[in-house]
């Protein structure tokens, strides 16, 4: 081996060693390899999900009643799903300005004008903005709920637009404690403190859909968003709408569940 050899041997490992960095970065940001193994199929997923006694709502004459079986098998099932937006991977980041977000926001009572906030919350904690916007609307009657419009806590007004903390029965008395101790006391707060949540304790918990957040197909039955059955698909509507109407073209849709 002669001497200039020698000499770029280390070049040589050095090389070696980046490339097997890019790689592994490679693999862990391609599509194939982004979803998680499915760890049950689709009959064992309801039925662990039936025997752990969840609650099941779904609204029928302007009340949310409990969901017979059937109807919340048909809500599980992938295929023939009525959006595809409920299996939206919910860290896709969207290319809109504030201009456009702007727009979506209109006349949405307390969201309207919160367009910085939100696209301020994708950039920060890597939640789609659109999504974001969808979910809000409906946890918040489209910005005009009780809740969104803020519930005094001692003296301080505090706002939760993702339901977060709040149950069916007692939304707003749940939904403004979890505020009240989180300290979300504006707007902009409830927001970005919102996204911040979703994000640690769904998207990065292998629960990085709509579907997954319904439904946690890792964990039937278990760490449940919502109780409505057709939480994911209202959403999801909302979601596709809001792609629509700005012109943006949608990336991966996860949708590999059950064996």
């Amino acid at each position: 081996m002669d001497k200039r050899t020698k000499e770029n041997i280390p070049i040589f490992i050095l090389l070696v060693v980046m490339l097997v960095f890019f790689l592994a970065f490679l693999v862990s940001e391609t599509e194939v390899f982004k979803g998680s193994t499915p760890v049950a199929s689709f009959e064992e997923a309801v039925g662990h999900h039936l025997q752990n006694d969840t609650t099941d709502l779904e609204l029928k004459d302007g009340s949310m009643l409990t969901a017979k079986e059937e109807r919340v098998r048909e809500a599980m099932a992938v295929d023939g799903s009525p959006t595809e937006f409920q299996f939206l991977d919910l860290t896709e980041r969207v290319d809109a300005d504030s201009r456009e977000i702007a727009a979506l926001l209109e006349g949405k009572g307390i969201l309207e004008g919160m367009e910085e906030a939100f696209l301020e919350a994708q950039s920060k904690h890597g939640v789609n903005v659109l999504y974001l916007i969808s979910h809000a609307q409906i946890e918040t009657g489209n910005g005009k709920s009780q809740l969104a419009r803020g519930i005094e806590v001692d003296g301080t007004t505090y706002y939760n637009f993702f339901g977060i903390g709040a149950f069916d029965r007692e939304a707003v008395e749940e939904g403004s404690s979890y505020a009240a101790e989180a300290g979300w006391s504006s707007p902009e707060a409830a927001i970005l403190g919102g996204a911040a949540f979703i994000r640690k304790n769904y998207l990065d918990n292998q629960q990085q859909t709509l579907y997954a957040m319904r439904w946690n197909p890792q964990q039937p039955g278990t760490h449940l968003y919502a109780t409505d059955i057709e939480w994911a698909i209202k959403i999801g509507h909302i979601l596709e709408s809001h792609y629509a109407r700005i012109d943006e073209k949608a990336g991966q849709f996860i949708t590999e569940y059950y064996q």
